[in-house]
């Protein structure tokens, strides 16, 4: 048992000095500094109805509907003046602003027929998005005359609010059979 016990003490110590000249050293601290936090990416708004350029606005994340407003080029002759929405109120991100129109905006004898428009009669309606004169006259050509304007939403992709206030400006006129 002496032995033993001698055996395990010298299997101690050697394990102590083998390892006291390597102990793992604590590593050093390390400081860092303090990055500056990443910017607000803003708020996403989709500004609709009687304004110049309808559409979808990145918007910083104290901006108004005052600033969405005029992000999509300011109200037309067309909006409905008493009818706007709270323009000092703060827009949230992945909401609307529409603007409404003026009841009863326009003559339907005024109104452009979206069956016998050229194409740049089209991209000067007021609201009208850019391309969509083009993408009318094409579909036109290949699908025969439009029966409703709703089909600007159906057909063609475009939203409900922004086919609203082309409804002011255009209309169907069916060809004589």
């Amino acid at each position: 048992m002496a032995v033993a016990a001698a055996g395990v003490l010298a299997a101690s110590s050697a394990g102590w000095f083998l390892t006291r000249g390597s102990a793992a050293q604590p590593a050093p601290l390390l400081t860092t500094e303090t990055a500056n936090p990443p910017a607000a990416a803003g708020v996403l708004v989709f500004v609709s109805g009687a304004v110049a350029h309808p559409g979808l606005y990145q918007l910083s994340p104290d901006a108004r509907v005052a600033d969405a407003i005029a992000a999509a080029g300011g109200i037309t002759s067309l909006a409905d003046p008493g009818h706007l929405p709270n323009l000092a109120s703060r827009v949230h991100d992945g909401r609307q602003v529409n603007v409404p129109f003026r009841k009863g905006t326009g003559a339907a004898a005024l109104k452009l027929d979206i069956n016998a428009a050229a194409q740049d009669e089209l991209d000067a309606v007021p609201g009208m998005p850019p391309g969509l004169g083009a993408a009318i006259v094409q579909f036109r050509t290949e699908w025969g005359p439009f029966t409703t304007l709703s089909q600007l939403h159906t057909d063609l992709g475009v939203d409900t609010a922004t086919v609203t206030g082309l409804r002011a400006y255009l209309r169907v006129v069916l060809p004589a059979q």
